[in-house]
C-alpha cells in the first residue's frame, strides 16, 4: 500500500511539473505572439559590416583614388556620419561593444582572444540581434559580424539562422604569395607577418567567399518573410590579406597610385606609448619600396568589398522590402596604411574613424530622415544598439552604455553635445583612452602621457598641443568624458 501511494504521489508530482512547464510554454508563446503581432509594421534592418574599412571610400575622401560607387550611392540616399568612431581599434573588442552595447572598459574585452560569454556576468547577455528576436524579428546572419564567422566567436546561438560561415577572397596559388619579400621583416609580429600580403587573383568574382556571403543576403531578400527581419551581412575584406579578383586591381593601376601623406618627424612630439603603437612596422614597407603596392592592394580590396555591398543593395532595391528596411553600413574600426603606422591598435583618427551610413526610408514610424545628408557630430559605434531600437520603436534596453543618436538620423544638424570615446587597452599597457569632440582629439595613455589635436586646423594630427598651457582647460573638459570604470583585462579561461 505504501509503495502504491508513493507511486501515486510521484505520478501526481510529475503531472504537476508537466502542467507547470506546459503553462510556462503557453505563457512564453503568448508573449512571443504578442511581440510578433506588435512587430508586423516595424521596419526591417539590413546590417552590413565591412571589416577594417577606413575612410578610403569616395564619400569620405580618405584617399583620392578610392572607387566605392555602391557605398557612395548609399551615402547619397541616407545620412553619412562623417565622424563615426569605434569603441576600440581592434576587431573583437569593437564588435563586442557594438553587439552588446557595452564599452570595452565595462566588459574588460580588450583583445581578440577573449569572448564575452566566457564571463559569468555576460554569459546570458542579450545582444543586438537577440533583442530584435525577442521582439518578434527573424534574425539571420552571415560572414564576419562578431569576431569570426564560425565557432564560438561567431555567437551562432544568437541568430535564427547563420547562412554563411566563410570569409575573404580566394587566395592566389602559394607560389604567388608574399612576393614582396617582407615576411622576415615582421618576425616580431607573427600575426602581421602571416597576414600582410596583397595581389590579384584569377578566381571569378562569384567564387570568392565574401561574394557568396553577399549573395546569401541577396537571396534572403528575394524571399517572402512573414515577420520583420534583422539581416546581418559581414564582408571580411579589406581586412588583410588584400587579395581580390584581378579586375579590382586593374581599377587602380600601380603606376598611378598616390601615397598617403606622411611626415618623417611625426612622432617627435608624442609620448612613448604612442610611439610604440605607431611606426614600428610601417618603416619596413616604406624602406622596401613596396608602399605603393600596399596602397594599391588596399584600394583594390576596398573596391571588391564595395562590389559585394552593391550586390546586397541591388537585391534590396529589387525586393518588396526596399521601402521599409533601414540600412546600416559600418566598419568595425579604421586602418592606417602608412600615414602613421601600418595596421590598427592605436588611438589616432586614422585607426579609430570608420564609415557609418544609415539609410532610413521616409515611411518609417520614426519620422522622415534627411536624405543624402552629412552629420558632422561625433558618434560612437557602441551607440548603434540603442539607436536601432529607437528607430524601430522597440522598448529601451536600460542596461546599455551607448546612447541613441536616432535624432541625428532624422536631423543630422540636431544638437549633439556628446563626444566619441575610444579605448585601446592591451593588458600590458593599462587603460588608454581617446575623446573625439567636434573640435579636438584628445588622448591620454596609462602612464599619463597625452596628445591633443585641433582637428579643424590640423586634421592629420601632426601637431601635439598637449603641453601648451593655453589648452589646459580644454583638456580638463575632455577628461570628464573618460569612462569611470576601467575593467581589468579579461583573460580567456585556461583549459583544464
Amino acid at each position: 500500500m505504501k509503495l502504491f501511494l508513493t507511486d501515486i504521489a510521484a505520478m501526481m508530482n510529475r503531472c504537476a511539473a508537466t502542467l507547470a512547464i506546459a503553462l510556462l510554454l503557453i505563457a512564453v508563446h503568448a508573449v512571443e505572439q504578442t511581440h510578433a503581432a506588435d512587430s508586423i509594421d516595424r521596419p526591417n534592418i539590413l546590417f552590413i559590416a565591412v571589416d577594417d574599412l577606413n575612410d578610403w571610400v569616395g564619400c569620405l575622401g580618405g584617399h583620392p583614388q578610392a572607387k566605392t560607387p555602391h557605398i557612395d550611392k548609399l551615402a547619397s540616399k541616407g545620412v553619412l556620419f562623417e565622424q563615426a568612431h569605434c569603441a576600440a581599434p581592434l576587431c573583437s573588442p569593437s564588435r563586442t561593444s557594438i553587439m552588446t552595447g557595452l564599452r570595452p572598459s565595462t566588459t574588460g574585452i580588450y583583445g581578440n582572444l577573449n569572448w564575452f560569454r566566457d564571463m559569468p556576468e555576460y554569459k546570458d547577455w542579450v545582444t543586438l540581434p537577440q533583442y530584435f528576436r525577442h521582439h518578434g524579428y527573424l534574425a539571420w546572419g552571415g560572414g564576419k559580424l562578431y569576431h569570426q564567422a564560425h565557432g564560438k566567436f561567431s555567437d551562432a546561438a544568437a541568430w535564427d539562422h547563420v547562412y554563411s560561415r566563410r570569409t575573404g577572397a580566394v587566395p592566389p596559388p602559394k607560389h604567388e604569395r608574399y612576393k614582396h619579400g617582407l615576411r622576415p621583416k615582421f618576425e616580431s609580429n607573427p600575426i602581421l607577418a602571416r597576414l600582410i600580403d596583397w595581389g590579384p587573383t584569377d578566381a571569378p568574382v562569384e567564387a570568392n567567399p565574401d561574394w557568396k556571403t553577399a549573395d546569401g543576403a541577396a537571396q534572403f531578400l528575394q524571399r517572402d518573410h512573414d515577420k520583420p527581419f534583422f539581416l546581418g551581412c559581414g564582408i571580411y575584406l579589406p581586412h588583410l590579406p588584400w587579395y581580390a579578383p584581378k579586375k579590382f586591381f586593374d581599377m587602380h593601376p600601380l603606376e598611378d597610385i598616390e601615397l598617403p601623406p606622411y611626415k618623417a618627424d611625426d612622432f617627435d612630439d608624442i609620448p612613448a606609448i604612442g610611439r610604440r603603437m605607431g611606426e614600428r612596422h610601417i618603416k619596413h614597407i616604406r624602406e622596401s619600396g613596396k608602399w605603393k603596392e600596399a596602397v594599391q592592394g588596399c584600394l583594390a580590396a576596398d573596391s571588391f568589398a564595395d562590389a559585394c555591398v552593391g550586390h546586397v543593395l541591388d537585391a534590396l532595391e529589387k525586393s518588396r522590402y526596399r521601402d521599409n528596411t533601414i540600412v546600416v553600413l559600418w566598419g568595425d574600426h579604421g586602418y592606417d596604411v602608412g600615414e602613421k603606422k601600418i595596421g590598427k591598435l592605436a588611438l589616432w583618427e586614422q585607426t579609430s574613424r570608420t564609415p557609418l551610413i544609415i539609410y532610413a526610408p521616409g515611411t518609417l514610424p520614426s519620422g522622415t530622415p534627411a536624405s543624402g545628408m552629412i552629420c558632422k557630430s561625433p558618434v560612437s559605434l557602441v551607440d548603434l544598439y540603442p539607436t536601432l531600437l529607437e528607430l524601430c520603436t522597440l522598448p529601451k534596453n536600460e542596461h546599455l552604455d551607448g546612447r541613441s543618436f536616432a535624432p541625428l538620423v532624422n536631423d543630422p544638424n540636431a544638437d549633439w553635445p556628446y563626444p566619441a570615446i575610444i579605448t585601446n587597452s592591451p593588458h600590458w599597457l593599462g587603460a588608454n583612452h581617446a575623446v573625439r569632440s567636434r573640435d579636438f582629439h584628445y588622448i591620454q595613455y596609462s602612464d599619463g602621457g597625452e596628445e591633443l589635436y585641433d582637428v579643424k586646423a590640423d586634421p592629420l594630427q601632426r601637431k601635439n598641443l598637449a603641453d601648451d598651457l593655453a589648452y589646459t582647460s580644454t583638456k580638463a573638459e575632455l577628461k570628464k568624458w573618460f569612462p569611470e570604470k576601467n575593467a581589468p583585462h579579461f583573460g580567456a579561461p585556461k583549459k583544464k
